[in-house]
């Protein structure tokens, strides 16, 4: 069983590769060769790399994506793999801007809040995503 899988997304603004695990080399060298493959049914839409649930990113297959940072290609992860993504694909990371948080989802957090004086729970602060 793989540590690691990456799942293709068809959306109508982009073509996103979510990957769910560890990245390792060979999920890097299948994630190039269905990027080829995926290149003519892109369409002039931008590729999305979705980093936000890989766990732990091999500098080799940080060096494997780079190959695909061009210009239509964007790359979406959390803070503490932003570092040494940046610095492999030769990049600045933007912050991207905070969703408006639903109301339901503020009252429990008031709540939370109430009963638990300094909660810091992800509802209450999610986590920072950043764009490459």
């Amino acid at each position: 069983m793989s540590s690691a899988a990456f799942f293709l997304h068809d959306q109508p603004d982009a073509l996103r590769f979510s990957v769910v695990g560890a990245l390792n080399p060979p999920l890097a060298q299948e994630i190039l060769a269905s990027a080829a493959t995926s290149e003519s049914m892109r369409n002039g839409r931008p590729l999305l790399i979705d980093l936000r649930r890989a766990t732990f990113i091999d500098p080799e297959a940080a060096a494997l994506l780079a190959r695909l940072a061009g210009e239509h290609t964007r790359f979406l992860t959390g803070e503490p793999l932003m570092a040494s993504l940046a610095a492999a694909i030769g990049r600045t990371a933007q912050p991207l801007p905070e969703r408006p948080r639903p109301r339901l989802l503020r009252w429990w957090c008031a709540l939370l809040e109430w009963l638990r004086p300094g909660c810091a729970c992800a509802a209450c602060q999610p986590r920072r995503l950043w764009s490459l």
